[in-house]
């Protein structure tokens, strides 16, 4: 009876790479003393752990072309909002970081809710182009004071209309053309010769300021809310103008702050007349 002795470790075997390593490194070895501990420059070294005494070599500097990049946290939404307000009003991103903005009244607000007490932050902005002519007011609300018055500074450029300035330094019309009533405000507004000034009240300098007109008068009938003073005097100023896209059919009802008639422009005052307007004044 044949016995047939079990060989556990038949079956293993060396791998191609660590074998001619070993057999090079020995045969090596029998041939010349002086390179013994060297293995030969072609043949790759065993896997064994790096000696702790061993100089690794360091890693040589990557030289870039420029100045190392800088991080700005926020930058790419900041440059977002830009693209999307140059696309919505045609001026370039230069030209609305150069707009002229006013904070006219900032608070703390809060809302009660299953949660408890959630306050946030709502701030009234007046952005406009003195050079331009332009003007417009946005109330934004978020989480933080900057937060609210960015909201703000979006929306009011957006909502941006033209003015028509006489001479370019004030208010063209008189009369019910320059009067306007926002729920329990009234604001009159007056043009004034050349030199004279802005004689408003604070909320109405910032406005006119923003638009670009020197001189002028107005005075507050009933409450003299900040944010109803504002209102009220866009209406006088923008003279109801149309929003974008009013009649797409889209939506609901136009809002109240596109409603109703205010100052006229020159081409309807001259139609009126049945002649050409002439001005007529000193010039600044």
């Amino acid at each position: 009876m044949s016995t047939t002795l079990s060989r556990p470790f038949a079956r293993l075997r060396l791998a191609p790479s660590v074998f001619s390593t070993r057999h090079a490194s020995s045969s090596s070895s029998s041939s010349s003393t002086s390179s013994s501990s060297q293995p030969p420059p072609n043949i790759l070294p065993t896997h064994s752990p790096p000696s702790p005494h061993r100089s690794l070599p360091t890693p040589s500097p990557v030289l870039l072309d420029g100045p190392p990049p800088t991080l700005t946290l926020g930058g790419n939404v900041a440059d977002r909002k830009e693209k999307i307000l140059s696309s919505i009003t045609g001026l370039r991103s230069g030209e609305i970081r150069g707009l002229n903005r006013y904070t006219v009244k900032a608070g703390r607000v809060t809302q009660m809710t299953k949660k408890g007490k959630m306050p946030s932050f709502t701030a009234l902005v007046v952005v406009g182009s003195p050079s331009r002519g332009l003007v417009g007011i946005g109330r934004g609300r978020g989480l933080t004071n900057i937060g609210a018055m960015d909201a703000g500074f979006q929306k009011a450029v957006a909502t941006m209309d033209y003015v028509n300035k006489y001479e370019g330094r004030t208010l063209w019309g008189e009369g019910r053309d320059l009067v306007a009533k926002w729920g329990a405000t009234k604001v009159i507004m007056r043009a004034r010769p050349a030199g004279f000034g802005l004689m408003v009240p604070p909320a109405l300098h910032r406005v006119l300021t923003a638009c670009g007109i020197r001189d002028a008068s107005a005075t507050i009938e009933g409450s003299r809310n900040p944010v109803e003073v504002v209102k009220c005097a866009i209406q006088i100023l923008h003279g109801g103008a149309n929003p974008p896209g009013l009649g797409s059919g889209l939506g609901s009802r136009g809002r109240r702050e596109d409603k109703g008639m205010g100052m006229r422009s020159k081409e309807e005052i001259e139609r009126e007349r049945g002649r050409f307007g002439v001005d007529i004044g000193r010039r600044m």
